[in-house]
C-alpha cells in the first residue's frame, strides 16, 4: 500500500469516525427535599435538560448519569451553576439527545443504554429549567463527516469527485438555490423545539424556562481569517491536535446553518414563554476556527481499529464541543441569567471572559476516580464500532447518505 493510499485511507477513517462526534452527563445532586444551602433552609430545584452541548462532552471525569453513554461531565456548566448559586440540580442531561428524548421517548446512549425520559424530571415543585438542544435533530454528526476536506479548497475526503458539502446539501430547483439543511431546520425541527418547549412550559408551570443556543462551531465572516480556516485532519506526519478538516465554502455555509438554527430555537422558545440566550455571536471570535483563544474543541484523530488497507481514527472526546474555557464562558452566561431571576431587578452581570489555548484541556486524560467509568478515547471507538461497524462501513454510509441526499433533499433520517 502506497504512502499515499495511507493517507487516503486514514482520511476517510477520520471522516468515518466524525459520524460519532454527536451521537455519543457530573452525578446527579443529592435527592432535592434533602438539598440544604447554608442555613438549613431547602435549596431551590434547578432541573437541567439537553444534549452534549449541556451535558459537558468532552470534559473529564464524566459520570455514567443519567446513563451510562450519556458522558455527563462532573463539571459541565449546569453542575457549576448550581453549585455557584446554591440551587438543587436534577441533571438529565445526555449526550445523543434530540427532541424527542426530552418529550417522551426513552434514549438509547452510544454504550446501549436507556436514559429516562428527561422530561419526566419536571414538575410544578420545579423553579429552573435550563436547556440546549435541537443539533442532534439536524444530524450535524452526519453533516460534519460529509463536510472533512482534503484542503481549502476540496475536494471531500470521502469522496474526491466532489468539492465541497455545500454542493451536496444546496441544489437547483428550477432556477432556485434550495437548501436541505434549512428547510430541514424549518419544515422538522422548528416544529419539533415548539412542541417541546410547550411541553416543558405545561409540565413545570412555575419554572424560569432558559432555552441556551449553541455557540459557534465556524466563525462568522468577521472573525474568518483572511487565509481562511483549513487545517488538515491528517498528515504525512501525523495526526494534529484541534484541526480544522473544512474548505473555505464550507466554513461560510455551516455558520449560515449555524445563524439558522439559532434563530429557530429562539422562535420557539420565546413562544412558549421561555427566556433564550444566544451566545452564537459572542463565540464566533472563539469557534473551533481560533488558534488563539478556542471555546471550541477541533477534531484530532488518532491511530484506531482497522484494516490493513483501511485503517481506522478515532476522534479523541469532545470533538467540535466546548473545550474547557467554552463550558466556563457558557457557566458563566447561565449563571448570570439565573442570578437576574432568582433576584429580579438586579443587572445581569458575568466574569471576564476566559482565555483559552489553541490546545484544548477538554480532552486530557480522565483521574482515577470512582465516577470515571472509560478512557477518553475508548468511548468514541466504542461509539463507531455501535454505529459503523468499521471504516469500510462507515465510507459506504457516508456514500449512501449522500445519494440519498442528491435523490431527496427533504427525507429526514431519524438516526441517532
Amino acid at each position: 500500500m502506497t504512502s499515499r493510499s495511507r493517507l487516503r485511507a486514514a482520511a476517510v477513517g477520520v471522516a468515518a469516525a466524525c459520524i460519532a462526534l454527536l451521537a455519543p452527563s457530573g452525578a446527579l445532586a443529592a435527592p432535592l427535599g434533602d438539598a440544604m444551602v447554608n442555613g438549613g433552609t431547602q435549596a431551590r430545584e434547578y432541573i437541567a435538560l439537553g444534549d452534549s452541548y449541556s451535558s459537558g462532552f468532552g470534559l473529564v471525569p464524566f459520570s455514567e448519569e443519567p446513563a451510562a453513554g450519556c458522558f455527563q461531565a462532573l463539571a459541565n456548566y449546569p453542575h457549576r451553576v448550581a453549585d455557584s448559586l446554591g440551587l438543587a440540580l436534577d441533571d438529565r442531561t445526555c449526550s445523543g439527545a434530540v427532541t424527542a428524548d426530552i418529550r417522551d421517548t426513552e434514549q438509547v446512549t452510544a454504550s446501549g443504554a436507556n436514559a429516562p425520559v428527561q422530561s419526566a424530571s419536571l414538575s410544578a415543585t420545579t423553579e429552573f429549567v435550563t436547556l440546549s438542544i435541537g443539533g442532534n435533530d439536524l444530524e450535524f454528526s452526519d453533516i460534519a463527516a460529509s463536510c472533512v476536506a482534503a484542503s481549502s479548497l476540496g475536494p471531500l475526503v470521502a469522496d474526491q469527485t466532489v468539492p465541497n458539502c455545500r454542493s451536496q446539501y444546496v441544489v437547483d430547483g428550477g432556477g432556485v438555490e434550495v437548501d436541505a439543511l434549512k428547510d430541514r431546520i424549518d419544515s422538522l425541527i422548528a416544529p419539533a423545539l415548539a412542541s417541546t418547549f410547550a411541553l416543558i412550559a405545561e409540565k413545570a408551570p412555575n419554572a424560569d424556562i432558559v432555552v441556551v443556543g449553541y455557540p459557534a462551531i465556524t466563525p462568522d465572516p468577521t472573525n474568518t481569517p483572511v487565509g481562511g480556516c483549513f487545517s488538515p485532519a491528517f498528515t504525512s506526519a501525523g495526526y494534529p491536535e484541534n484541526s480544522f478538516p473544512f474548505t473555505d465554502v464550507d466554513t461560510a455555509y455551516l455558520h449560515e446553518t449555524e445563524v439558522h438554527l439559532d434563530e429557530a430555537i429562539k422562535t420557539a422558545a420565546e413562544a412558549s414563554g421561555a427566556t433564550f440566550i444566544s451566545t452564537l455571536k459572542a463565540t464566533s471570535a472563539h469557534s473551533a476556527c481560533s488558534t488563539t483563544a478556542p471555546y471550541m474543541n477541533g477534531i484530532t484523530a488518532e491511530p484506531g481499529e482497522g484494516a490493513s488497507t483501511t485503517p481506522g481514527a478515532a476522534l479523541k472526546l469532545g470533538a467540535l464541543h466546548p473545550n474547557e474555557a467554552g463550558v466556563a464562558y457558557l457557566a458563566e452566561t447561565v449563571g448570570a441569567k439565573l442570578q437576574a431571576l432568582l433576584e429580579p431587578g438586579t443587572p445581569e452581570t458575568t466574569t471576564p471572559t476566559p482565555t483559552a489555548t489553541a490546545t484544548a484541556t477538554a480532552t486530557d486524560q480522565p483521574t482515577d476516580t470512582a465516577a470515571t467509568t472509560a478512557t477518553p478515547a475508548a468511548p468514541l471507538v466504542i461509539a463507531g464500532v455501535l454505529v459503523l461497524g468499521g471504516a469500510g462501513i462507515a465510507t459506504t454510509i457516508i456514500l449512501r447518505r449522500r445519494s440519498a441526499a442528491a435523490r431527496s433533499p427533504l427525507e429526514h433520517d431519524t438516526e441517532v
